[in-house]
């Protein structure tokens, strides 16, 4: 080759190279990314992922184990999602608050927590409660269907413990990694910022549809229960499995949950469309005024309880959030009741700047390994510091009623001023001294843990329908006409015909008859036959339904 020919093809490789880091560079700085199917998803700094539905946990191959924070993929997830807005909360954006009071009846929950805001009879312990609708934002309407937050501080005298859950028992998903998602989903879509107060969508619907572990929970938004008539007459649950641990060290896994005095009632869904009309601030309106005219609304405080021993003594995981615990296999127990008898001073420095943490725990109650609790113990505490800056827990409906005092110090918009020049542990002066257990110091239960370190969930995690079939045979005949009324409604607004026929599919894992309706009230495919069978009614299921028809 003669050196010219050699340096022409040297300057061409040198110009091809160029050019292809000219296009690197372009489609690094040009902002906007047009996804398709030959796309790969990766990390924000380009690593590709291999599993995004499940957080690194320990795992022994029958039950899930703790998730662990080294999995940098699913914190950065959570991460990048809990500070996507500021200052209106991701979620819950839509509340109202009332302030009241705590009260245990007597000591009988002795035997499973040494915890005294839940033993202690003679003390009232203040709180405050904050419901809210989920999907929409603060200038949505009260009566749209949707799930209601139910979120209650307690400011006890050993600590803050936030008991934060809805007014349904169950949730979507099963692990927190997928909680981005869902709210992606269910929010508004990009493109438009369309629907605002509802999931009548391609998106959520396309997702719900190719995530059958939703299943259980659509049931139940889709129901009557997707429209309370107020607030003061929603049931609450902590949603979430946690642990109480007694005297003895004794541990006990459990659920929490408020029962309404006023009992369950809901709208009909012509109702609430003409209150959405007219009134779009009927449920917030509603509980002012009853408060101001001496109907304080009250509910008593229920809690189920299972022995350590006997975790795995059931077909499902009592660790699965998209699960309930049987009644007739765990009753309730009431141990005490909580009433709310003072409205707000102030909107937004007390409803608005209230905020929630589910690691908000005290001495006496503790976590499990339940998925979505371990993701919500970060992701909740993360998004308070965006809304609100690292000293939100010194604003004044934050704060504690009990001493506080550490060595946290500094970090935008401080509030507290701490005297002297002793700033950390330990120190000379003994400041600032731990407090041992048996002092009152909070204490971890030492739990055993064991297994592998893997992206998977345990094998009874994989079931997702008979719970949505025992709940849907549960219903009155009239409310199961109205659930297909409201899923054929929501459906037939999807003009993508892949996500209603996706669904149809799901709803024929439930019921046949549904699914048929349903496809026949969309248009989309009908189906052949059940794609399972029907395990028919369940008195666990009529007990926990039960006040739905009265």
């Amino acid at each position: 080759m003669s050196s010219a020919t050699s340096t022409v093809k040297q300057a061409f490789t040198s110009v091809t190279q160029t050019a292809k880091v000219a296009d690197l560079q372009r489609d690094t700085i040009d902002p906007s990314v047009k996804p398709s199917s030959g796309y790969t998803h990766t990390t924000d700094h380009g690593v590709p992922i291999s599993d995004t539905d499940n957080w690194l946990k320990v795992q022994d191959g029958v039950s899930t184990g703790p998730s662990l924070l080294e999995d940098q993929i699913s914190r950065e997830k959570i991460h990048r999602f809990d500070h996507e807005r500021i200052p209106e909360r991701v979620v819950h954006a839509r509340g109202a608050g009332a302030h009241g009071y705590f009260k245990v009846y007597d000591d009988k929950a002795s035997k499973y927590t040494s915890a005294p805001v839940l033993t202690d009879s003679s003390r009232e312990t203040p709180v405050f409660v904050r419901f809210s609708t989920v999907q929409g934002s603060r200038g949505s309407a009260d009566t749209v269907r949707d799930v209601r937050g139910f979120a209650v501080k307690f400011y006890t005298e050993e600590g803050n413990w936030d008991l934060v859950g809805n007014d349904i028992p169950v949730f979507f998903i099963q692990d927190a990694i997928k909680f981005p998602d869902v709210i992606h989903a269910v929010k508004p879509e990009p493109q438009n910022e369309v629907p605002q107060g509802q999931s009548a969508h391609n998106n959520f619907w396309d997702f719900v549809g190719l995530q059958p572990e939703s299943a259980h929970m659509v049931m139940w938004v889709m129901s009557d229960r997707g429209i309370p008539r107020s607030f003061r007459m929603m049931q609450g649950f902590g949603v979430n499995t946690y642990t109480l641990v007694n005297g003895e060290g004794e541990r006990f896994f459990v659920k929490f949950h408020w029962l309404p005095e006023l009992g369950v009632h809901s709208l009909v869904w012509d109702e609430a469309l003409k209150i959405c009309g007219q009134d779009p601030d009927f449920h917030r309106k509603d509980l002012e005024e009853a408060i101001k005219n001496g109907a304080p609304p009250k509910w008593q405080f229920a809690i189920q309880t299972i022995p350590e021993a006997r975790e795995h003594d059931f077909d499902f995981d009592i660790l699965d959030a998209t699960k309930v615990w049987p009644e007739e296999l765990v009753p309730l127990e009431v141990i005490g009741e909580m009433v709310l008898n003072r409205t707000v001073d102030e909107f937004f420095p007390e409803v608005e700047q209230v905020a929630f943490c589910t690691s908000h725990i005290v001495p006496g109650i503790g976590f499990s390994d339940d998925p979505l609790l371990q993701g919500r113990n970060f992701s909740y505490f993360d998004t308070q510091i965006t809304r609100l800056g690292v000293n939100w827990e010194e604003l004044p409906i934050n704060r504690p009623v009990c001493p506080v005092l550490n060595t946290h110090r500094d970090g935008a918009m401080r509030h507290k001023i701490t005297s002297g020049e002793i700033n950390y542990w330990p120190n000379r002066k003994e400041h600032y001294k731990p407090v041992p257990p048996d002092q009152g110091g909070y204490h971890e239960y030492p739990q055993k843990v064991s297994g592998i370190k893997q992206r998977l969930r345990a094998p009874k995690f994989q079931e997702h329908y008979n719970q949505a079939q025992l709940f849907y045979n549960s219903l009155q005949p009239y409310e199961k006409s109205h659930l297909i009324s409201a899923i054929s409604f929501e459906l037939s607004h999807c003009d993508d015909p892949v996500v209603y026929e996706t669904y149809t599919q799901v709803l024929n894992n439930i019921d046949f008859d549904l699914a048929k309706q349903v496809a026949i009230n969309v248009g989309g495919v009908v189906p052949d036959k059940s794609a399972r069978p029907n395990h028919g009614e369940s008195l666990f299921y009529l007990l926990t339904v039960s006040t739905l028809s009265k």
